[in-house]
């Protein structure tokens, strides 16, 4: 059962949940501010066990798949011990599930090189607001002959909607997560090297599909800043 909600006085929202308000209608906005402003602690958080093996595999340059074998085994087990809450043995099973899928798009991503991101980094702001927005990996790959650098951020969902709808709300949502994690390099993860948008992307594993920050980029960022001015300004009321 979850714990009871306790009230956020300044602005802040989830990198998932702003690209959501992005794609949700006023009335579905309103709800997502609410759940920010008064957030409720989850009786357990989703994939906290698979991530890390997630981000292992692919800073892994040889891609060694005996890690990926290995936590699967321990995440059957653990789905099928009767002693570990209905809660944990479900994200087991969903964990499987991210394993599979990960190695059906290892070849989507060979393309680039992924490095360990920093383990403490700071929260973007963004219009008067605190977006939650961390880079699960560093992203270093050459473009025409130049190193570049970006950040991709790890979008694990249970959403299994498969219709024309769905599927390009979940393009927009990875868009946008990706233009968060391009805005998020240029504030909070200063390189060495020139970044690239293309670099910055969100990484949807369940689907198999990885988004990147388009090129033309400006009325993404600009919408996104904008809405959390809205958010800002909703924040007392809500």
């Amino acid at each position: 059962m979850a714990l009871a909600p306790r009230e956020r006085a300044n602005p802040r929202i989830t990198a998932n949940d702003l690209a959501l308000f992005m794609v949700s209608s006023d009335t579905a906005r309103l709800g997502i501010v609410r759940r920010s402003k008064l957030p409720q602690t989850p009786p357990i958080i989703r994939y906290r066990d698979v991530r890390p093996v997630v981000c292992a595999f692919l800073t892994d340059d040889l891609r060694r798949v005996n890690p990926l074998v290995a936590a699967e085994q321990m995440f059957q087990q653990r789905a099928a011990d009767n002693s570990e809450s209905v809660l944990r043995q479900d994200d087991a099973r969903n964990s499987v599930e991210v394993l599979h899928s990960l190695q059906a798009m290892a070849n989507q991503l060979a393309q680039f090189t992924f490095r360990a991101a920093p383990t403490t980094q700071p929260k973007l702001q963004l219009g008067g607001v605190e977006v939650s927005v961390r880079a699960d990996l560093l992203v270093r790959t050459p473009i025409r002959g130049t190193e570049h650098s970006g950040a991709a951020v790890l979008r694990l969902t249970q959403d299994d909607a498969d219709t024309d709808a769905a599927r390009s709300r979940r393009r927009e949502m990875g868009l946008y997560v990706a233009t968060l994690a391009r805005l998020h390099v240029n504030q909070n993860l200063p390189s060495d090297v020139p970044i690239s948008n293309r670099l910055c992307m969100s990484i949807d594993i369940q689907h198999r599909e990885f988004f990147q920050a388009p090129d033309a980029n400006t009325r993404r960022m600009n919408d996104l800043e904008n809405a959390c001015r809205f958010i800002a300004a909703l924040w007392p009321s809500a």
